[in-house]
């Protein structure tokens, strides 16, 4: 099942169809799903930014919300605080609403006006490169290492490639 079928599953209907007839034949580019309460849907399909005439409403907002936390916001407060909740396949959904802060942390989000959803995506290869440079491969020890990169140049690959080298 590919990133973007799994995200697809935690959307109203409505919403489903209409990212489907919007990305076409481009299903192995679309990036990222950004839901905004009463606002176009907006997708990142490659390097493009597609608005759909579709407004997205507060309702579908919330029920991708509440689906995304398997109905029990609660149970996933910490990740909403952090900003962000991982869902399966390694999918990301960032979150916009009013952060409350108390002592300088952020306690929860509430009135949650967006949902940015990034799809996942394996890239086979993308750390043979670097691997010799970052593991010390007579102690299979990682150096001391900082993975800087742009947008998009999978540095989640690479760090998640390592962990099954060590492992």
């Amino acid at each position: 099942m590919s990133g973007l079928e799994i995200v697809l599953e935690y959307l109203p209907i409505t919403l489903r169809k209409e990212i489907i007839s919007n990305i076409g034949t481009e299903e192995n580019k679309i990036e990222e799903i950004r839901l905004r309460s009463n606002k176009r849907l907006c997708l990142k399909i490659g390097p493009e930014t597609v608005l759909a005439e579709y407004i997205v409403s507060q309702q579908e907002l919330l029920q991708t919300f509440e689906k995304i936390c398997e109905n029990s916001i609660y149970s996933y407060r910490r990740q909403i605080c952090e900003g962000f909740i991982t869902i399966r396949g390694g999918n990301r959904v960032g979150i916009v609403g009013s952060g409350v802060i108390e002592n300088g942390q952020v306690i929860n989000i509430n009135y949650i006006s967006s949902l940015n959803i990034r799809i996942a995506r394996q890239q086979i290869g993308c750390s043979q490169k670097v691997m010799s440079n970052i593991i010390n491969s007579e102690t299979n020890t990682i150096y001391n290492t900082l993975i800087i990169s742009p947008p998009r140049m999978w540095k989640n690959n690479i760090v998640k490639r390592y962990n099954k080298k060590l492992k």
